[in-house]
Order: structure tokens, then sequence, then C-alpha cells
């Protein structure tokens, strides 16, 4: 009997060690298209305001305003969602083209708490952020594609890395939304342990508008004269 048992846990252990785990789906852009519908994002609000609506300025506490080329930019007191002033972007029609939520903090405490607090409010309404650097020079940056099929060639590109046998990670930090094409978070030092904590919404009528000026800037660069 003993002889009997242990003949049957030697089996039992071969045919544990020899088990074969189910191969891995290669399809990366099956795959992709299989999680698209996850990384959608209808929400359109960002801390009170809508990108790509409407500004009313007489809603709002208006402190001053300046020109960005064709575009005229708002500075807004506004301190219900904790940041101490807002910059909003709009055109001629006054669609919202740019936001951008500026805190000041005064210690490298107040710093870090404020980088993580916007963390992980921007990654629980995203689902997903990239993030490079520490709490003194932190980049917290969510990627917009154009498309569906932007998205998923972006997709295809995380997976596949992730699949090499000695990668060392990577971020998923792209989603589909109607009217952003990016969010970032970044810090700009002040003197001492000052910084501005700035989260900027740019919409995808704001990254148009900018290509069409990248365009002219280049239209209307004189060409080099060849040297001799």
């Amino acid at each position: 009997m003993k002889r009997l048992a242990l003949l049957a846990s030697t089996l039992l252990l071969c045919s544990c060690q020899t088990a074969v785990e189910p191969p891995v789906n290669k399809d990366f852009t099956a795959r992709a298209a299989a999680d698209i519908d996850r990384y959608r994002v209808a929400d359109n609000s960002a801390y009170g305001y809508e990108p790509e609506g409407r500004f009313d300025p007489s809603a709002r506490p208006v402190q001053g305003t300046f020109a960005d080329g064709a575009w005229k930019v708002y500075q807004v007191t506004d301190t219900k969602a904790g940041f101490d002033r807002v910059e909003v972007t709009v055109d001629d029609e006054g669609t919202i083209l740019r936001l951008r939520f500026i805190k000041p903090t005064f210690s490298s405490v107040a710093r870090r708490d404020t980088i993580n607090s916007v963390y992980e409010e921007l990654r629980h309404k995203y689902k997903v952020m990239e993030r490079i650097g520490d709490n003194d020079t932190a980049e917290l940056t969510v990627y917009v594609a154009n498309d569906d099929a932007d998205w998923i060639q972006h997709r295809v590109q995380y997976l596949q890395l992730m699949d090499e046998p000695n990668h060392l990670g990577a971020q998923d930090c792209w989603i589909l939304q109607p009217h952003l094409s990016l969010v970032q978070v970044t810090i700009k030092r002040q003197e001492g342990a000052g910084a501005l904590i700035v989260v900027d919404y740019q919409t995808k009528k704001y990254a148009a508008g900018m290509a069409v000026r990248a365009a002219e800037k280049v239209s209307h660069r004189k060409p080099s004269s060849p040297g001799y």
C-alpha cells in the first residue's frame, strides 16, 4: 500500500510539473478591438467646465483677459475645485478650446499631496494615466486617440511591448474621448519650495488650431540662403 501511495504521489507530482499553460493570444489587433469599449470616456466635465462647450464670462468671476493669437484667454478666479485660478481659452464663438487649472503650493508636502490627489482623481475618471518623475518633477498625462483606428494602433504597440520576455513595463495611457486631445498635469517650480500645479485640458479643436498655426509658421518661413 505504501508503494502504491508513493507511486500515486509521484504521478501526481509529474502531472503538475508537466502541465502546459494555455497559449497566449498573439492576435494583438483582435485583443485591442475587444478592449476598446472599456477605454471610451463619455464624461466631458472638467471641474465644472465643459471642454468644447460654451463659456459664459458673465457667470464667472473674470479677473482679466489676454490674447493667444486669434483666441481669447479669460483669467477666472475659481476655488470651488481647490484651485486658485483657471485660464479659459475660447475662440471667437466662445467655444472652450483649452482649460488650465492652476494651484500654487508652498511646501514639498503640499506639492506631494496635491500631485497624489490629482493623480488619484484623474486615474479614477479616465482609468489610465502615464506618470513620469517624482513629486518634484512629476508629469501626469492622459493621451486621447483621434479615432478607433488610432487607439487600436497604440493599444497594439502596448500589448506587443508587454509581450516581450524582458520588458521593463509600460504604462497604459490612451483613451477615446470625443472632445479632448490631451489631459496633462505639470509642476512649474517657483522660488524656494514653491510650485504651481497646472492641470491642462486641451481639446481636439485646440489641437487642430495649433496644427494650423504650425503649418502657417512653416509656410511663412523664408528659405535659408545656400552657403558658399
